[in-house]
């Protein structure tokens, strides 16, 4: 069975698979976005990190140069202070703690110079370096000269080198430790700059993570609830309709509109529903035509049964009226032993056993009849034996192809394939019944060609009878024939009259037998209406369409 279905969306076109496919695509996808936008942070937050860090490292080496600022003034603070509690030589001597502790100092500084890492600095910042750097310089030059003014060792040369110290170094000191100051401030911003944008962008990048994931979980479960809702409506209808199906309503369908599997599994229990309804429809017609042909074979077989009685009775008839041309018959046998006696008794017995001979005639016309309308009605409880057999094996291969479209049903066709098999059985069963009736049948129309060649012979006697009993006549008439010819001819008609009675005791005993047929018959045909009464209660559990 085809049928049409309007135009479908893309949703509803797609299978059960593909529908769930979708939704775990759309977790997929999301979860793809997670990843990328946690890759992206993660790489954000490192480069982030590596800047952190690589400030941060500035920043202690910027730090680290003003420690040196307040270390190396200090030194050189001691050693000119030894310049007036020991003396200037033993201050500027380079094995001296304080002018010692000035060198180390001065190399540290230096080397940390050296190694500042100016590429992390911004341009102000360089520009802020290069000038401490100079400054230092200028610094390293101040106390040379100052070391100069005291190796001179005078107090004069003294007083000049301090002089020196108080209008140049410390001039140059407060330019270096405002210029350090203020790029440690510079580096410590854009440190704290830098941390602040790394914690907003990995903010953000959290935000769009849970933005994300938010989405992905409401798209996710707005599919998934669209999808099962679809898939869940188009089980139900096809339950629905199973459950009526199987409760044996062929009226409900399964009208799912969509090109999944649900509608697919719709469709085909759509195409099961008109071929089990047209199935279940053929069965209660020819379960109708079951039992119509029974009722009318009943009828027939009362008619048959009728007829063997009435059959009966003219035999019984005849077999009176041959009894009676017997004694007719002795009569004129001892008429013709007394034919000296009487003629005229001889005539009124001739004239007698012709009357009843024509009798006979008649009876046995009328017998001959009868038992051809047997043979008749027979023929047709044969033709009508034809058709139940023709019915029941066309209700066994309906049942039979039920039971295959039960079975290509799978479990929602168990219900119905019972009911198919029973109909196959009661089809079979009907099929033996009528093959019986149908062998009775025959044995009636053996036993009906034989009553009607018996009759036929009754007739032939009777004719005889009445030959010969025209023969008298004529004798007596005459008056010319012998008294043995007489005899002999009353001989041949005992004869005659023993099997006249002979043959209608015969057609007695066929018509009985025909009775006991036509009784046989009978009980076949109520088992045949029996068995068409379950059938059709069988097909009336089913509803169909109107």
């Amino acid at each position: 069975m085809t049928s049409s279905r309007p135009a479908l969306t893309g949703a509803a076109r797609l299978g059960v698979r593909g529908k769930i496919l979708c939704v775990g695509a759309v977790g997929v996808v999301a979860a793809l976005l997670v990843g990328v936008i946690g890759i992206q942070n993660a790489r954000s937050s490192e480069s982030h990190a590596r800047d952190v860090q690589e400030l941060q490292g500035l920043v202690a080496a910027v730090k680290e140069v003003n420690f040196y600022n307040a270390d190396v003034t200090g030194w050189q603070l001691g050693y000119a202070w030894d310049v007036r509690r020991l003396s200037p030589s033993v201050a500027i001597d380079p094995k001296s703690a304080n002018r010692a502790g000035f060198l180390t100092s001065v190399a540290g500084l230096r080397e940390q110079l050296d190694a500042m890492p100016t590429e992390v600095m911004s341009a102000g910042e360089r520009e802020q370096f290069d000038r401490i750097s100079a400054l230092w310089d200028q610094f390293f030059a101040a106390d040379d000269q100052v070391v100069e003014a005291y190796r001179v060792g005078t107090a004069a040369a003294v007083d000049r080198g301090d002089q020196l110290i108080l209008d140049q170094v410390y001039a140059i000191y407060g330019e270096i430790v405002e210029l350090t100051g203020t790029m440690v401030t510079s580096v410590l911003e854009r440190t704290d700059a830098l941390t602040e944008e790394s914690v907003d962008a990995a903010g953000a990048a959290q935000r769009l993570v849970f933005l994300v994931l938010a989405l992905g979980a409401l798209i996710v479960a707005a599919f998934a609830l669209f999808s099962a809702g679809r898939i869940v409506r188009g089980l139900d209808v096809v339950r629905r309709a199973l459950h009526a199906f199987a409760a044996g309503d062929l009226t409900a369908r399964a009208e799912v509109r969509t090109r999944d599997e649900v509608g697919e599994m719709a469709a085909s229990y759509e195409e099961a529903r008109v071929a089990v309804a047209a199935i279940v429809g053929k069965v209660a017609g020819s379960a109708d035509a079951v039992a119509g042909a029974s009722e009318e074979l009943s009828a027939s077989s009362h008619q048959i049964a009728a007829g063997a009685e009435e059959t009966s009775v003219q035999a019984g008839v005849v077999s009176g009226a041959a009894d009676e041309v017997s004694r007719n018959v002795g009569t004129v046998a001892a008429g013709a032993e007394e034919m000296g006696a009487s003629i005229r008794e001889i005539a009124h017995s001739a004239n007698e056993a012709a009357r009843v001979a024509a009798e006979a005639v008649t009876t046995v016309e009328v017998t001959n009849e009868t038992v051809a309308k047997l043979g008749t009605s027979s023929q047709e409880i044969g033709a009508v034996v034809k058709t139940i057999t023709s019915i029941a094996e066309q209700t066994n291969l309906l049942a039979l192809n039920a039971t295959i479209e039960a079975a290509r049903a799978g479990e929602a066709g168990k219900g119905f394939a019972v009911v198919a098999n029973e109909v196959k059985e009661l089809a079979q069963e009907t099929a033996r019944a009528t093959e019986d009736i149908a062998k009775r049948v025959e044995a009636i129309q053996a036993d009906t060609s034989g009553a009607v060649v018996a009759i036929g012979e009754i007739a032939e006697i009777i004719t005889s009878i009445n030959d010969y009993q025209n023969t008298i006549a004529a004798a007596v008439e005459e008056q010319t024939a012998t008294t043995n010819e007489m005899s002999r001819n009353v001989a041949e008609a005992s004869t005659g009259s023993g099997e006249i009675a002979t043959n209608i005791s015969g057609v007695a005993t066929a018509a009985e037998g025909t009775t006991q047929a036509v009784n046989q018959t009978l009980t076949a045909i109520a088992e045949l209406a029996s068995m068409a009464a379950e059938l059709r209660a069988d097909v009336a559990s089913f509803t169909l369409d109107a």
